[in-house]
């Protein structure tokens, strides 16, 4: 079979689209250029594709629960995955997937309509690793419409509801996770992290949430966001949980490059870890965590609260001022609205990088969008017509200006980690959301409760440090979370200071 070759009319639309100008004289040359060329992708075209190998495993879909079953709405399909014989950390642990997370013969529609028939063919490396450690994974848990919201209610299966209070939201992107995991419907969850999908919902959800460091665990068969940002991680009731999640899936992806990853990761007992105490540590409060436009006061105060409890614990604790951190939002929009949403009309797979590339995957979401893109959440198409916008007018100049300060931004909390073995602050600056009107109803309300609780999670996003939201105090009946950042890959740190103070409270 040989692919259709452009006609005439094709190449002067071309021409016109990529403002590149052709004569007439340059048309005729071109056309028949560009058609021996393809000869080439003609032999690309029999290449078949190489086959990722997947994991012996029973591997079972089931439809979606009733509401009485799943009061919160966190799981999009029941499933029924593990892998045969496989014994090892996670014998007996059930596991919760974003639905972003590609399984082997299990739909992945990233919370779209988008995507509602897509059937990946292959296990992303975080799912081969829970099979293989005897983990059965028994749910795809909702998430914001292509993760693109932090409050958790733009998802086409509606939104994630509150544990502690359904009238509330339960915080995105990964709001089925957090859901599934405090209602005790799955054991272990895995989240998605790009602006702070992970600790947000576990913020106001009242669970536990880490963002290991950028690059610890493996992002090959996930759907991509801007890869500068891309993080997986646990979702889970306790420290120890998460800790124990980290160890199975973090590490190099020997199978297929990721080019997120260093070329050397140390092996970690993370485990082993939680034994030490918060004594002699040094650990600094940001000041810029509290001051954010939408900081409330009864947040900052059980924060504070939890933060002198460190104090009681043997922990050395100094406030500081990161006066970048006021930068935060501005760089991290660039990067994520023009990076990931040039990542999404590249089929979530970002060019220019020696990764596995998920070509059905590709296709699916390419075609979808061209004929469905009206079906992305109200939230998708503000940031699709933003990131037009600006590369149609500015070239992509501001996203290059992001990605500059953002390794400014980085090297800054490089600096106060060098003298500090941790930093806390807030993990979100207020409590969760009442549940949005629906678009159709208030659409400008619906939207605006998306991205207005990133100013502190969105920071170590774009530094890469590894971040954890641990649940602190109540305000007014909602939860509150505590984060702790340390240094890169040294995830463990992170994990024992949280466990020190989940377990001393």
């Amino acid at each position: 079979m040989t692919l259709r070759r452009p006609s005439r009319q094709d190449i002067l639309d071309l021409s016109a689209s990529t403002h590149v100008n052709l004569t007439e004289a340059e048309v005729e040359v071109i056309h028949e250029m560009v058609n021996l060329n393809l000869d080439t992708y003609d032999v690309l075209d029999q290449m078949p594709d190489p086959v990722r190998d997947v994991v012996p495993a029973i591997r079972i879909q089931g439809g979606r629960p009733t509401r009485e079953q799943d009061p919160l709405n966190t799981i999009v399909r029941r499933v029924d995955v593990k892998a045969i014989n496989a014994k090892g950390p996670l014998s007996g642990k059930t596991v919760g997937i974003k639905d972003t997370v590609c399984v082997a013969g299990i739909p992945t529609t990233c919370g779209s309509k988008l995507l509602f028939d897509y059937t990946p063919d292959a296990d992303a490396t975080v799912i081969t690793r829970i099979l293989e450690a005897g983990g059965h994974i028994t749910a795809m848990l909702n998430t914001d419409d292509f993760s693109f919201s932090g409050a958790g209610h733009t998802s086409t299966y509606g939104p994630g509801l509150n544990p502690v209070d359904q009238k509330y939201v339960a915080g995105g992107s990964s709001c089925g996770s957090a859901g599934a995991v405090a209602a005790g419907l799955v054991d272990l969850a895995l989240g998605g992290d790009q602006g702070g999908s992970i600790r947000m919902p576990a913020s106001w959800s009242g669970i536990v949430g880490l963002k290991p460091t950028h690059g610890l665990v493996p992002y090959t068969g996930i759907a991509g966001f801007d890869p500068t940002i891309d993080h997986i991680g646990p979702m889970t009731r306790t420290v120890e949980d998460a800790a124990l999640l980290l160890s199975v899936i973090a590490g190099k992806d020997e199978t297929s490059a990721d080019p997120r990853q260093p070329t050397d990761i140390k092996r970690v007992d993370y485990l082993g870890a939680l034994e030490g105490s918060l004594k002699g540590m040094r650990i600094a409060v940001v000041e810029e965590g509290f001051t954010t436009p939408a900081a409330t006061d009864d947040v900052n105060s059980a924060v504070r609260t939890a933060i002198k409890h460190l104090t009681g614990l043997g922990a050395q604790v100094e406030s500081i001022s990161v006066p970048e951190h006021t930068s935060v939002m501005p760089i991290w929009t660039a990067v994520a609205v023009e990076g990931g949403l040039d990542a999404f009309y590249h089929g979530l797979a970002p060019y220019g990088t020696k990764a596995w590339y998920n070509t059905r995957q590709m296709a699916a979401m390419s075609k979808a969008i061209k004929t469905n893109g009206g079906d992305f959440s109200p939230t998708a198409k503000v940031g699709v017509i933003l990131a037009a916008y600006m590369k149609q007018q500015y070239h992509g100049v501001f996203y290059g200006r992001a990605q500059n300060l953002s390794r400014q931004l980085t090297r800054a909390y490089d600096n106060v980690l060098s003298k500090y073995d941790l930093v806390v602050m807030p993990t979100t600056p207020q409590t969760a959301h009442e549940v949005p009107p629906m678009p159709e109803i208030n659409r400008g309300t619906h939207i605006s409760q998306a991205l207005n609780m990133l100013w502190n999670t969105a920071t170590f996003d774009l530094t890469g440090h590894p971040s954890i939201s641990v649940p602190c105090k109540d305000v007014k009946g909602l939860p509150v979370g505590l984060m702790f950042t340390g240094k890169a890959f040294d995830d463990a740190s992170v994990l024992r200071a949280a466990h020190a103070y989940e377990t001393s409270k």
